[in-house]
């Protein structure tokens, strides 16, 4: 079956247009999960403080599932005090 993987990039959605063959729906959530962490390493924030990045999964037009990665970074000493960070 083929599988469609739109992403969510914190600003706007990308559709995907092309797809995947998969053979389970649990195939294409691994191919999922391995691309959102793909996605993260790009795209989350080395100094901001949070993103959010979604993978739709598509069966052509109907959703089967998404995957969601939230990163947020909560402000503590040493964010607040330079001194503190060797």
């Amino acid at each position: 079956m083929r599988y469609y993987f739109d992403i969510f990039d914190g600003a706007g959605w990308a559709r995907d247009d092309v797809g995947v063959e998969c053979t389970s729906d649990r195939r294409a959530r691994h191919q999922a999960v391995l691309a959102l962490t793909e996605l993260a390493r790009e795209l989350l924030p080395s100094d901001g403080p949070s993103k959010e990045l979604i993978i739709r999964v598509r069966h052509g037009n109907d959703a089967a599932f998404s995957v969601r990665l939230a990163f947020d970074t909560s402000a503590g000493p040493a964010l607040a005090d330079p001194s503190l960070v060797a």
